[in-house]
């Protein structure tokens, strides 16, 4: 690959290699997250480049902890759907809300609970990002035009279907 975010993500694994040159770690994770937008370019149409060039853009922390299974998961039956606008990923969303994982509520928000939904003595504030966010908790989405994976709870419209 021959981009921008080739040369920042090489740049930071070199410095990482420079301080442990026996950890072995920093050189795979840079393969997977190369294969990883290689696989959203097969699966999107979208350019590997331009895929792994928004990835960091968007990167503002060590990347050993923002390249995950969970950040960028397969494209692949019932684990992420993919977009060409976000006017086409509100279509599909529609207006009937999202289903909350924590407390199976129904939530107005993708991202925060809101149902109102009391457990333990308190309304439920469950978020789908964060320490114990997404990760099976919901369905992540990838947009084209803003090239950008996120993970969101599971639209009510969506239930019992596989993407």
């Amino acid at each position: 690959m021959d981009c921008e975010g080739y040369k920042s993500l090489l740049a930071d694994v070199k410095k990482d290699e420079g301080r442990d040159q026996k950890d072995s770690r920093y050189r795979v994770k840079f393969h997977w997250v190369l294969a990883r937008a290689r696989h959203y370019a097969d699966k999107t149409g979208l350019a590997a480049e331009e895929i792994l060039d928004a990835w960091e853009r968007c990167r503002r922390y060590w990347y050993m902890n923002y390249y995950q299974e969970c950040k960028q998961p397969e494209i692949k039956d019932g684990h992420v759907r993919v977009f060409d606008t976000v006017e086409e990923l509100q279509e599909a969303v529609g207006d009937s809300g999202f289903r909350c994982p924590h407390c199976n509520g129904v939530s107005t928000s993708a991202y925060e609970c809101d149902s109102g939904v009391e457990l333990d003595g308190k309304k439920c504030d469950w978020k789908v990002y964060g320490l114990f966010g997404h990760c099976g908790n919901g369905i992540s989405v990838f947009v084209k035009e803003k090239v950008a994976v996120q993970a969101i709870f599971m639209p009510l419209a969506w239930e019992g279907e596989t993407a």
